[in-house]
Order: structure tokens, then C-alpha cells, then sequence
């Protein structure tokens, strides 16, 4: 069994990573189509339908940051845009067979707090537009 540390996880934009990040989810979800018929004996029947996704993104703000990572400037440039970017999720060192998914997504959700004697944080939410593709390292 192979688990790693979820450190390891990161959300990249266009082969980027997202700076100072410090907590990432990739969400994939199916509506479903009900079928049920007087034929179903009392139990509801489904077929799949449409699928969609998200990816979720917090981390620290540093409006400084002088690498080239992709930091709270950058989202706020794509948000403001409507940019649909090329985002993907996965580990920062694939390995044989690990897998990493890419898709189209645009920021519905751009936040950033502060409170007293706390970091800045920020939280970012895209959502997938087109397949979702799966890679195999």
C-alpha cells in the first residue's frame, strides 16, 4: 500500500503551482436521471447524468511572493477576467502510476480573511468546465 502525505497534494495552473497553499480538495460529482416505474417494486432507479466538479484551494497571502508560483494576485487577475484556466490536481512528484486530473476551470469563489493576530489567508473555488481527464504517471 502506498499512502503518502497529503502535503504532497498541491493545484497547479497552467503547470504552475498555487503559492503557499496549505489545504486542497478535488470534488467530482453526477446528477442523476430518475426512472423509477410502477415496474421498480417500490425502489427508486437511476441513471447517471451530467458530471461536474470542483477544486478548493486555502492557503497564506503573501502579496510579495517573488517566485514564480501562482499566488492571490494571479487568482485575482483570473477572477476579475472570467479566465478559464487549465488546472490540475495532483502530487508534486508523480510516481509510477499515480494518477493526476486536469480540466478547464473558472473562480466562482475568491476569498480572503484576516483577523486579529492571524494570518492572512486566502480560499479559492473553480469550477470544472469540460472533462476531467485522469493521467497515470
Amino acid at each position: 500500500m502506498a499512502i503518502f502525505n497529503g502535503t504532497e497534494l498541491g493545484v497547479y495552473i497552467d503547470g504552475t503551482l498555487i503559492a503557499a497553499a496549505t489545504d486542497c480538495s478535488l470534488s467530482l460529482n453526477t446528477e442523476t436521471i430518475d426512472i423509477t416505474t410502477k415496474d421498480s417494486a417500490g425502489y427508486r432507479e437511476l441513471l447517471g447524468g451530467l458530471k461536474s466538479g470542483s477544486i478548493s484551494v486555502s492557503g497564506l497571502i503573501d502579496y510579495l511572493d517573488a517566485d514564480s508560483n501562482k499566488d492571490m494576485v494571479d487568482l485575482w487577475t483570473a477572477w476579475e477576467a472570467r479566465t478559464i484556466l487549465t488546472l490540475k490536481f495532483s502530487k508534486a512528484n508523480e510516481a509510477t502510476g499515480e494518477l493526476s486530473f486536469t480540466s478547464g476551470g473558472i473562480i466562482t469563489s475568491l476569498e480572503q480573511s484576516g483577523g486579529t493576530e492571524d494570518t492572512a489567508t486566502y480560499s479559492c473555488t473553480f469550477e470544472l468546465t469540460g472533462p476531467v481527464t485522469d493521467t497515470a504517471a
